[in-house]
């Protein structure tokens, strides 16, 4: 799947252990009156624990716990992960704003958990979700820092491009249960409409100077041909410090090669830990 935001890798998984240290918690909450659905991915034991976020792309995978999340927890962190309205078990109709609100609820139910630790908060956002943290992080004075995976660094640019339509037919002929509403030719069509219109007012290009003084670090591949690495180095040299770029050699967007995914998870767990060490 073109849009697809990685790829789980179970053999990597096993080689840094096992699920037996990770408990998982379904839960939901809601957003502008939609139930969005999810799971925690948490250290065994009473906690509190630091907490993440965790954003998906778009439709991003339907395995929302294993690959970063279980990797997350297992490094200590309490990890909140879910689909956005209009995705899989979650209600509602996708838009890029109706996400933002949705990243806005997350951080309040993380939170609000009682397996967190709410002086510390980060927020992971992959592909589409890059862009939702990035324009949801700003003015979020309780995220402490944000990490981003390969992400959309111009959500005009992306809504306009001519890979949107085909991957979504996809979707639809694949398997239409990923995203709501495709089946409809009027709700497929305001979906489309509303990436680009949304795009027009929420835009990474434009909000990612404004995280600064909270740390930023963007994780991409060399071999991503989904989202170009040019425009993604665009998007870092906008935002202030402190920030980190940090570029895998041999990394395509879905995370493929077991080598480039090991290097990308090890840099996102080490990264935030030392962020919630300092």
């Amino acid at each position: 799947m073109i849009l697809a935001s990685g790829k789980i890798d179970i053999e990597c998984l096993k080689c840094t252990g096992s699920m037996a240290d990770v408990q998982i918690l379904p839960t939901e909450f809601t957003s502008e009156g939609e139930t969005i659905r999810g799971n925690f991915v948490a250290p065994t034991g009473k906690g509190p624990f630091p907490g993440i976020c965790k954003f998906h792309g778009l439709p991003g995978s339907p395995d929302q716990v294993h690959g970063i999340a279980t990797r997350l927890a297992q490094a200590g962190f309490a990890v909140l992960t879910f689909d956005f309205r209009g995705f899989r078990k979650s209600d509602g109709i996708f838009s890029l704003a109706g996400e933002i609100k949705d990243a806005k609820a997350a951080v309040t139910h993380l939170i609000e958990s009682d397996l967190v630790d709410d002086s510390w908060v980060g927020v992971y956002g992959a592909s589409y979700g890059g862009a939702v943290a990035v324009c949801s992080v700003p003015n979020d004075s309780r995220v402490n820092a944000v990490c981003l995976r390969a992400p959309v660094y111009d959500t005009l640019w992306f809504g306009k491009s001519p890979m949107i339509r085909p991957s979504v037919q996809y979707i639809l002929e694949t398997d239409h249960s990923q995203m709501h509403g495709l089946e409809d030719p009027e709700i497929c069509e305001e979906i489309l409409r509303r990436m680009v219109t949304d795009a027009e007012v929420h835009n990474p290009m434009n909000e990612i100077s404004k995280i600064s003084p909270k740390p930023m670090l963007i994780v991409h591949g060399s071999d991503d041909a989904i989202i170009d690495l040019a425009g993604v180095k665009r998007l870092y040299e906008l935002a202030g410090e402190p920030k980190d770029l940090v570029v895998v050699e041999g990394a395509d967007h879905n995370l493929s090669d077991p080598r480039a995914y090991e290097i990308t998870v090890s840099t996102v767990v080490e990264w935030f830990t030392k962020q919630w060490i300092l």
